[in-house]
């Protein structure tokens, strides 16, 4: 399209751009720290003037910026460290100001007070860190490099969000037991919609997971922030934002090693846990090096960083003996990164890491057999490009290009043809060659790629009825999700009951070896624009007020794609042209004050509301032709084989799905979620830090697939009878019978899937979560 070839001349442009600054480059955080505040002198005037020199082992070089006239001074965007600030005026004492601790998002103010000249040319002064960010609204948490190695929780950043403020893990992890594994969790109620961010890449898979299983050890930081943010947040849940070491003018290493065998794990399973064949998903090992090694090629020029990380977890998998096969994960990854501070304006950096994961036994569990496993053998990566420059005192930008992929297959272990793929919904069992039920096709592959670009400017103007720190910025990002299933398993899964034929389920695909030649699957992908613009005014010393809006294009489409099935019989072939599912443009608010209420600058109070709009992502996926088709039939099987056998043994449709049969709403309203927030913080002794924070998070016009025809029509008073046993008990266990409601037999194979918002008379798409969090911190 003519709107996708310009974009790409657009990155063709600022590509060239770069390469002609630096070879490589690397994009920033979604904000990084920033201090500012005000130099006044002995009797309370403001000075102009000052020069202000920022100095830290986390920033190459130095930087310096000069106050205002209104005695205002700002460095709008710092690495996350321990800094020291020297403030200079001629007829004045040159005072430093050490050990000022900076992370990631925040905002530190430092209002000096400098002497008139004496004797002394310079005072060094060492005090509390200021920790209460008096400036911005956001209400989240920092974890220093540091601190989590000396953490002893799992080495992934699932132990991590389990430690910030309104994060409500779904699963837990003891001992490194899901460090193999993504766990869910809840922002303030908001489940999925977040946003990832590693070293700069929005590594962000579909609408939430964590994509990138990054090297826990390579952190220089990492911040959660799940409530009060800015423009440059677009959806309602977490801002997961990890960066990564630099090197710095000193030679540094590290190497960590953990080791834990199977007698270091204990259980509080009971005798009679242990008689109905539970035995826990224990760790038999776990195993862990890393090694990293960063410092400069030229010292406060160029600094270079590189670290290796193996892994391996073997567990238990619960009802599954040892010597027949276990849960095993293999994990690698390689990570460099390059600051050169090209000029004192001047500054690039960087990015490369890799990952791959290995897990043979994917899937094996009691209910599935180790024949219908599915192997992963998965590859990830990621590099980004950044370009800041201070072009003057007041005006800042930063240029970023990076993308982040995988590409993962899955793969049987038996051939189909012998052992075809079998799921028994009585006793939830899985036999044969691999499947994964709750895929919709069974063995697939999952490759991702995002591209993505963000340009930021910052411009500093005093003496406007306060001052005003202004921020501009414009994101692309083209968020491509080719997961397709490829045959590799065949095209038909038996649904039998209780060891009985039941139903059969048919599926539009070719054979493997012609999967990508002659068909192919679903490419889906959302193309997203966005522009935004901030002020944080200033009005006075005290106040700081935070008024911005964010605009965003979503364009859901997809590719063009071939399906040539081998079942005639129930699909017919077609080349499905690429589609723009919908554009929606959206605008969200967002508006904060917060007040100094000392005017000590260790005690605010902060106020806040702001809108976010849902990620489409691929949550439009299940609309593609081009992807899995499938139909559910009543399964005849009229000469007892248990195989089917052609078209004669197909019964009454019972349920269909894929883009040939879901059809999307034209009226399709995109959820949204408005988040009203307060929080109070307060400064104690040393770097202690107290907060109580109130949030709403009021979710609105949510969507769905489901089938219309039956909406309203569950009124058929039906019995059911099922056969009930306790694991380990031999079937068929004990028969209870359920009184339930049943469609009209006439509405039984009718099906009209529709993405839509939840309609009202089926529970609604709105939701509402208040959370009171209180959380403190000392140091």
């Amino acid at each position: 399209m003519e709107e996708e070839a310009s974009m790409k001349r657009l990155c063709v442009l600022v590509v060239a751009l770069m390469l002609l600054l630096t070879p490589a480059l690397a994009t920033a955080q979604i904000e990084q720290g920033r201090i500012i505040g005000t130099v006044i002198d002995a009797q309370g005037a403001i000075l102009p003037g000052v020069t202000v020199t920022a100095k830290s082992a986390a920033l190459i070089g130095t930087r310096s910026v000069i106050t205002e006239s209104d005695g205002r001074y700002r460095f709008p965007a710092l690495p996350s460290g321990n800094y020291a600030l020297t403030y200079e005026l001629a007829g004045f004492t040159t005072l430093v100001r050490e050990g000022i601790v900076l992370s990631v998002g925040t905002t530190l103010t430092l209002d000096i007070q400098l002497q008139v000249a004496t004797l002394a040319e310079s005072v060094t002064v060492t005090g509390e860190s200021p920790v209460v960010d008096m400036a911005t609204t956001k209400v989240g948490s920092a974890f220093s490099g540091e601190k989590l190695v000396g953490i002893p929780t799992a080495t992934d950043i699932w132990s991590m969000l389990g430690q910030a403020p309104g994060v409500r893990m779904l699963g837990f992890d003891i001992g490194g037991s899901h460090k193999s594994q993504q766990s869910g969790y809840e922002s303030f109620g908001i489940r999925n919609q977040n946003r990832v961010v590693n070293e700069g890449v929005d590594t962000t898979e579909g609408t939430g997971a964590a994509g990138w299983y990054a090297d826990y050890f390579v952190n220089e930081e990492v911040a959660v922030s799940a409530a009060g943010a800015d423009v440059e947040m677009n959806t309602p849940g977490s801002a997961v934002v990890q960066t990564t070491k630099s090197g710095g003018n000193i030679f540094k290493a590290l190497t960590n090693i953990t080791y834990e065998a199977d007698n270091f794990v204990g259980n509080n399973i009971d005798d009679g846990t242990r008689a109905r064949g539970f035995t826990g998903q224990p760790n038999l090992i776990f195993w862990e090096g890393h090694a990293d090694f960063g410092g400069p090629l030229v010292k406060d020029r160029v600094w270079f960083f590189a670290a290796y990380n193996h892994f391996k977890i073997d567990k238990v998998i619960s009802g599954v003996a040892r010597n027949i096969a276990t849960d095993l994960g293999i994990f690698d990854n390689f990570t460099g990164k390059g600051t050169w501070k090209i000029s004192q304006k001047d500054t690039a950096i960087g990015y490369y890491a890799w990952g791959r994961k290995q897990k043979p036994f994917r899937g094996l569990s009691a209910a599935v057999s180790p024949e219908a496993v599915l192997a992963q053998d998965s590859a990830s990566w990621l590099y980004k490009g950044q370009w800041q420059r201070l072009w003057t005192n007041r005006f800042f930008v930063d240029a970023q290009l990076g993308l982040f992929g995988y590409g993962w297959p899955m793969k049987p272990r038996v051939d189909f043809h012998d052992n075809p793929p079998r799921h028994d919904t009585g006793t939830d069992f899985d036999t044969g060659a691999g499947w994964l039920v709750g895929n919709a096709g069974g063995p697939f592959n999952a490759d991702r790629n995002k591209p993505q670009l963000y340009v930021k400017g910052t411009y500093f103007l005093p003496d406007k009825l306060g001052s005003h720190d202004l921020k501009l910025g414009f994101e692309w990002q083209d968020d491509q999700s080719v997961s397709t299933n490829n045959g590799n398993s065949g095209p038909i899964l038996y649904l039998d009951r209780n060891g009985l034929v039941d139903e059969i389920r048919l599926t539009d695909f070719n054979t493997f070896e012609s999967f990508k030649k002659d068909w192919t699957g679903n490419d889906d992908r959302n193309m997203r624009h966005a522009a935004y613009i901030q002020d944080r005014w200033a009005p006075s010393g005290r106040i700081t007020l935070t008024l911005g809006l964010r605009y965003e294009r979503q364009r859901p489409h997809y590719q063009a794609s071939i399906r040539k099935p081998i079942l005639t019989e129930a699909f017919e072939a077609f080349t499905s042209p690429a589609k723009t599912l919908l554009v929606r443009h959206t605008v969200m608010p967002r508006a904060g004050i917060s007040w100094d209420v000392t005017g000590q600058g260790n005690t605010v109070l902060k106020v806040f509301y702001g809108r976010y709009y849902y990620n489409f992502a691929d949550r439009l996926d299940n609309l593609n032709p081009g992807g899995t088709n499938r139909k559910d039939f009543k399964f005849l099987d009229q000469n007892g084989n248990r195989l089917y056998d052609g078209p004669q043994e197909l019964g009454t449709l019972v349920r269909s799905s894929g883009g040939t049969s879901t059809v999307l709403d034209e009226n399709l309203k995109t959820p949204y979620a408005d988040e009203i927030s307060t929080a109070f913080e307060r400064q104690f002794w040393g770097e202690s830090l107290i907060r109580a924070a109130y949030i709403r998070k009021m979710v609105r016009k949510d969507f769905t697939t489901f089938n219309v025809l039956r909406n309203g029509q569950f009124t058929v008073p039906t019995t059911v009878t099922i056969p009930i046993r306790n694991v380990g008990d031999p079937p068929p266990g004990v028969n209870q019978t359920f009184d339930l409601m049943d469609i009209p037999p006439a509405l039984r194979g009718q099906v009209q899937n529709v993405v839509t918002n939840i309609p009202a008379d089926v529970g609604g798409g709105d939701y509402t979560y208040d959370t009171i969090t209180i959380s403190g911190a000392t140091s």
